[in-house]
């Protein structure tokens, strides 16, 4: 009756990166609006996720004690996150357009060059892949460090829950 299967929600976690890397994946190999579409919703359900699951893993992993400290912190990975994919993403860019053929190159006016494509993003979507999947290994040797932890808890919760029915 008791016999549920359990999975730690750092396991949880893990699996709800898996999407990203797929989606910037996606996104370098295929042009098509369908793809982009399917990749822009995969990023944004698995960054929901990211962000619901980041405060319960928090306040489990470091305890409930300074949940609100330990939250702000874990938090302002957001803007830097925002700050270094930016980053990544103008820098790759910029070699893009020097490194560009005239095809995809637009000069402006006031002679700025624009590269225009998914040629230009391609080594950028590459590149954010490769880092999601970094943080795909974080997340899955985080759920490889606590999941004994984990375990641990179950097999108290269910002795208790089977003890509190005798």
């Amino acid at each position: 009756m008791f016999n549920k299967v359990y999975f730690a929600r750092t396991g949880w976690f893990a699996l709800a990166i898996v999407p990203t890397p797929i989606a910037f994946l996606l996104l370098a190999v295929s042009g098509s609006e369908t793809a982009l579409t399917a990749a822009t919703a995969m990023i944004g359900l698995s960054s929901g996720f990211v962000f619901a699951a980041a405060v319960s893993i928090t306040s489990e992993l470091f305890g409930p004690n300074s949940a609100g400290v330990n939250h702000n912190i874990l938090i302002t990975n957001i803007p830097l996150g925002s700050l270094l994919y930016g980053l990544v993403a103008a820098l790759v860019y910029d070699a893009n357009i020097r490194n560009s053929n005239q095809e995809v190159v637009v000069l402006m006016g006031d002679s700025s060059m624009v590269c225009m494509g998914r040629k230009c993003y391609f080594d950028t979507f590459v590149l954010w892949g490769c880092m999601s999947l970094l943080g795909l290994a974080s997340s899955f040797l985080l759920f490889l460090r606590t999941k004994h932890a984990y375990d641990c808890f179950e097999t108290t919760r269910n002795r208790m829950q089977c003890n509190s029915l005798s």
